[in-house]
């Protein structure tokens, strides 16, 4: 039976694919008549990457192999969800960016864009599975 830090962070990698088709497969985004076809194309593009890539993670996380082989599997599938939103807090630094655009605002918590603050708790998740996983494994460094 898994353990709870592989249960982690399968579900911060699982939340990262759902996120992206949920936030940007919408009128806001990918559906926006107001965007240009370039855009839509990197939106695709983008929700495409992450959602590939968070099933290669969920394999790799779940797939049988020696110890070593898992321990990989553990630390790729743990960087999906931290290099799928890494982008966002670099985004937030780049000038005239922004975290959103009209024909709609993002929603805030506590003052914060709720999109950065999914990404932050995704990231803060998975980090977390994978401390506790490598805990459950009995390695250490």
């Amino acid at each position: 039976m898994a353990g709870i830090g592989r249960r982690l962070v399968a579900a911060a990698v699982v939340g990262s694919a759902v996120g992206a088709v949920g936030a940007d497969l919408n009128r806001t985004h990918v559906f926006n008549p107001q965007w240009m076809p370039h855009a839509r194309f990197h939106s695709v593009a983008g929700l495409t990457s992450v959602v590939g890539c968070s099933l290669t993670g969920l394999w790799l996380l779940w797939r049988p192999g020696r110890p070593a082989e898992r321990a990989l599997g553990l630390k790729i599938a743990a960087l999906t969800p931290v290099l799928s939103y890494a982008p966002f807090f670099l985004a937030l630094v780049v000038p005239g960016a922004a975290v959103e655009d009209r024909p709609g605002a993002v929603p805030r918590v506590a003052g914060v864009p709720v999109n950065i603050l999914v990404a932050g708790l995704l990231t803060a998740l998975s980090a977390a599975g994978y401390s506790v996983a490598r805990r459950e494994a009995g390695q250490h460094g």
